[in-house]
């Protein structure tokens, strides 16, 4: 959660020491959008995600336990913010950051004046603006359509066009995906994580 008295974070405390990181918003983006079209059955598939985001996040990988590493990467990820009970991540998806690229890049340009494409702007940073996007942006209009129950719609003809809409903006990726209690998905991985999380340290020590 960005606090107006203090600068953004740029590491990550983790076992009473801080770790520099990547603040390159790109590289949260790429983890949620990977996170949320993976088969959540596939263990492995998940490990591996979470293993090479902390290499890409990290500047140098924390000599710490993996699932302290973890927690300072997630809480990272949800900008300081706490989950929400059920679940860590949405239980259904409006958006995705690679299918509606050009949306958000015209949505962030028309509304702040920024160039994502050339901008390395910092993760949490990227993430308020994000959500502070209006309905003045084609892309917060298309969220809209992609959210909206229509079987609350009352007005045949209405509800017959946002149908239209809804499978017209529809995302090719899973819209719907549920998640675990985080801490019991955590243990569950934590052999596969330790495995992975060795074998991304000897390839970054080879470089």
């Amino acid at each position: 959660m960005i606090n107006l008295t203090e600068k953004l974070p740029r590491s990550i405390k983790i076992g009473g020491a801080e770790y520099p990181v990547n603040t390159d918003f790109r590289i949260m983006t790429e983890f949620e959008t990977k996170i949320c079209s993976v088969d959540i059955s596939d263990k492995n598939a998940f490990a591996k995600i979470i293993a090479e985001t902390i290499s890409k996040l990290f500047i140098k990988i924390p000599k710490a336990d993996i699932e302290e590493i973890i927690k300072g990467l997630l809480n990272y990820y949800r900008c300081g913010k706490k989950p929400k009970t059920g679940g860590f991540f949405p239980q259904k998806r409006c958006y995705d950051y690679k299918e509606d690229a050009n949306y958000i890049y015209a949505a962030f340009a028309q509304q702040y004046g920024d160039d994502l494409v050339n901008s390395k702007m910092h993760w949490w940073e990227f993430r308020a603006k994000f959500l502070g996007l209006t309905d003045a942006t084609e892309f917060v209009k298309i969220m809209q359509y992609r959210c909206t129950d229509i079987s609350k719609i009352k007005n045949k003809d209405e509800r017959a066009r946002l149908k239209k809409l809804q499978e017209y903006f529809s995302l090719g990726s899973q819209n719907t995906h549920k998640f675990a209690n985080v801490k019991e998905r955590e243990q569950a991985m934590k052999m596969r994580l330790q495995k992975r999380f060795k074998e991304v340290k000897e390839q970054a020590s080879k470089k």
